[in-house]
């Protein structure tokens, strides 16, 4: 009777952090997204010029690179659970100076940085804290389940944005009134709080990571070392190997080939734009010619169209390996830029009326670019590049990597409806693929095929006897 309560005690603790998982997935990625639904109302109300909506947007990414740097310092500074704690409040907190700021410009921009140091902290911190609780079996499915959220996280939001619509009236509606605009806008970030509040709620009840508590009690280095292998095992997600043994320099010769490709392949895919087109693309079509409830729709049609290809690319990535699913994905992107490019350029031009046919052909354009990316870079990057990275330089190379990864989706959100604005789409799109076609060469050229291989036989594809 004791093993049997044991094991359904166990089996209730797994239960639990896989759903804490899957909250943390869903809180990741919300506050960046649920802008999305709200710019419509925000550019029709006058709030805000152009410039000030696309810094406004990308304050988000900022704050994340930010807080992404620091937040491995601050979980070892007071634990990973107060540092989920803390995270959850100063997401659910931001709502606060956005809906109460009266719509001015710096209490606004504050809750969007605000929004992004909570995503840098949970980005890190519930990984981080998954892979030092749960056990080899399930360690895994914790990956899993705090990625397929963070596409439910972005789901949600636009079926939020669908939601305020039918509630208050659309954005280009003349019959919905000011007051009805202001407060659709101001609904949709309140939401942000829910998932935030559930996170805060479930981490109440978590227990400390036993490898942080090891370290706190001041215990010697190498029996950390033991326990938190025990208790991490051989695999999982990010940071949920053994400690390594020590850290070298970046620059040394035998690490700087694969240090090269991780950035390469780190700038090339924000400068795709995958993070500004989930943030824009319900302006976008409504500018193709969509209207409120229709564009809406559509909007919701991109990002189940991404948990679908998320869950495609989750069961090829070990069968089809990482480089194919990258030329796969990376290649698709390029094709869903031109078309894109192509529609806006026919509508600038006066070759195509804005209409119901343009609207959906830029949705299916859109459609194709979140699969293309959901099924290769989307799924792929992050665990090919923690595979070609050295033991000794993959804690630094990987922190480097994320900032530079985070400052170029920062830069390109930030620009975004700048250039938008003064060239239009076309442009934008046409160097969108230009870039994704960058990211298919480095794909297909430099990067190795990690599939099947162990850490140390991807080791020896960089290195030689003698280096």
């Amino acid at each position: 009777m004791q093993r049997t309560n044991g094991q359904t005690n166990k089996r209730s603790n797994v239960f639990f952090l896989l759903a804490m998982a899957g909250c943390g997935g869903l809180l990741f990625d919300f506050g960046g997204t649920v802008i999305n639904p709200a710019i419509p109302y925000l550019e029709s109300l006058g709030l805000f010029t152009t410039a000030q909506l696309s810094h406004l947007t990308s304050a988000v990414v900022l704050g994340a690179a930010v807080s992404g740097l620091a937040a491995g310092a601050v979980a070892e500074w007071i634990g990973r659970k107060k540092a989920m704690l803390f995270a959850s409040a100063v997401a659910g907190l931001a709502a606060l100076p956005i809906c109460l700021g009266g719509g001015s410009y710096w209490p606004f921009y504050a809750g969007r940085l605000m929004q992004g140091v909570a995503a840098g902290l949970v980005g890190v911190v519930v990984p981080m804290y998954l892979a030092e609780t749960l056990d080899t079996a399930n360690r895994g499915k914790g990956a899993g389940v705090f990625q397929f959220m963070d596409v439910v996280g972005i789901l949600f939001c636009s079926l939020v944005g669908v939601a305020v619509v039918r509630i208050f009236g659309g954005p280009g509606d003349p019959a919905t009134a000011e007051g009805e605009k202001i407060a659709a806008w101001k609904a949709v970030f309140w939401t942000s709080a829910v998932p935030a509040a559930v996170f805060f709620a479930g981490a109440l009840g978590l227990p400390e990571s036993p490898v942080w508590k090891l370290r706190s009690s001041g215990q010697g280095t190498e029996q950390t070392h033991d326990r938190g292998t025990e208790q991490c095992g051989e695999g999982g997600p990010r940071g949920a190997r053994p400690l390594p043994e020590g850290r070298d320099s970046l620059l040394r010769r035998r690490y700087v080939v694969p240090f090269a490709i991780a950035l390469a392949v780190l700038v090339c895919n924000q400068a795709t734009g995958c993070n500004a087109i989930q943030y824009f693309a319900l302006k976008m079509l409504l500018d193709a010619g969509l209207g409120d409830a229709a564009a809406g729709a559509a909007n919701v049609s991109l990002w189940a169209v991404m948990l679908a290809a998320t869950a495609v690319a989750c069961a090829l990535v070990d069968r089809k390996g990482r480089k194919f699913l990258l030329m796969l994905g990376t290649s698709g992107m390029v094709l869903a830029d031109i078309g894109a490019g192509f529609v806006f350029l026919a509508l600038k031009r006066g070759w195509l009326a804005p209409s119901l046919l343009s609207g959906w052909a830029a949705a299916a354009c859109l459609a194709l670019f979140i699969a293309a990316f959901s099924i290769g870079p989307g799924v792929v990057v992050w665990l090919a590049l923690s595979e070609i990275m050295p033991d000794r330089i993959r804690a630094n190379g990987m922190a480097i990597g994320l900032f530079l990864n985070m400052m170029v989706a920062w830069l390109v959100a930030d620009r975004f409806l700048i250039i938008a604005e003064r060239h239009g789409y076309a442009p934008l799109l046409f160097t969108l693929a230009f870039f994704a076609a960058i990211y298919f060469a480095v794909a297909a050229f430099l990067l190795p095929e990690t599939k099947g291989k162990t850490l140390a036989e991807i080791e020896k594809l960089f290195t030689s006897p003698n280096r």
